[in-house]
C-alpha cells in the first residue's frame, strides 16, 4: 500500500464499518493528539491542518504531519515509543484504535504499510536535520514557518513563542529575537500569540542553506 495512499485506503476501510470523513472533530492550535485512551493505543488520521510530531522527548518536534498523515502508525505493530503531536494550526483529525486496524486489514499489508510509513518519516526527518545542521535560530525558524505553510497550514502560526523555542529546543529569548528579525525585514507580522506569513519567498530565501562551493 503506498504511502501516499495510505490514509485515503485506509479511510475506504473503516467506512465500511461506519466510520467516514464526517465523523472528524476538529483541532486548536496547541492542543495534543491522544497516543492512548483506557490503555488502548490510538491512531490520529490528519484530515486539515498541520502538526508537529513528537517523540519521547515531550516537546522536541521530530518533523511535521499535514493532511493525510498518520500519527502513531507504528502502535499496529505494538513496538516503539508512543508518538503523539502538537497542532500548529487549526486542524480537522479522526481517532482509531490500533486494534481496530489491525482486525479489519489483512496483517501483511499492514506490516508493510507501517514499515513503509516509518522509512518515509525517518528520511524526512534526517534530510530536515541535515538541512538545518548549520543554521542559525531565525533561518530555522524561517523554515518552520515554511513548511508549515507548504503543508496547507496557511498564513498565521497560531503558538507562543514558548511553544516555538520548546519545539525547536532554543532558548525562549532566542526565539524573540529571531521572530523580532523576521519581522523587521517584513517576512512575517507578529501578533498576540500568533505569527502572520507576509512574504513566503523571503522566508524561502532564508531556509535555504547555504551552497558550500566544491
Amino acid at each position: 500500500m503506498p504511502t501516499s495512499h495510505l490514509v485515503p485506503s485506509l479511510l475506504s476501510i473503516l467506512a465500511v464499518q461506519g466510520l467516514d470523513e464526517g465523523d472528524a472533530r476538529p483541532a486548536l492550535p496547541g492542543a495534543h493528539t491522544l497516543a492512548e485512551a483506557e490503555g488502548e493505543p490510538l491512531i490520529t488520521f490528519i484530515l486539515g491542518g498541520v502538526a508537529a510530531r513528537l517523540g519521547r522527548h515531550p516537546t522536541l518536534s521530530q518533523g511535521l504531519a499535514g493532511p493525510e498523515e498518520l500519527i502513531n502508525f507504528d502502535a499496529v505493530l505494538r513496538r516503539g515509543p508512543a508518538e503523539t503531536a502538537i497542532w500548529l494550526t487549526p486542524g480537522r483529525f479522526l481517532t482509531v484504535s490500533a486494534q481496530r486496524l489491525v482486525d479489519r486489514i489483512d496483517g501483511a499489508t499492514l506490516i508493510d504499510a507501517a514499515l513503509a510509513d516509518l522509512r518515509r518519516r525517518n528520511a524526512a526527518l534526517e534530510a530536515e536535520l541535515r538541512r538545518h545542521a548549520g543554521l542559525k535560530v531565525e533561518q530555522r525558524l524561517a523554515a518552520l514557518i515554511l513548511n508549515v505553510h507548504d503543508l496547507g497550514g496557511g498564513d498565521v502560526l497560531a503558538l507562543r513563542q514558548s511553544d516555538l523555542a520548546d519545539l525547536m529546543q532554543v532558548r525562549r529569548a532566542s526565539i524573540s529575537g529571531a521572530c523580532a528579525a523576521l519581522d523587521e525585514i517584513g517576512a512575517i507580522r507578529l501578533r498576540r500569540g500568533a505569527l502572520e506569513i507576509v512574504d513566503p519567498d523571503i522566508l524561502r530565501g532564508m531556509s535555504d542553506p547555504p551552497v558550500t562551493p566544491p
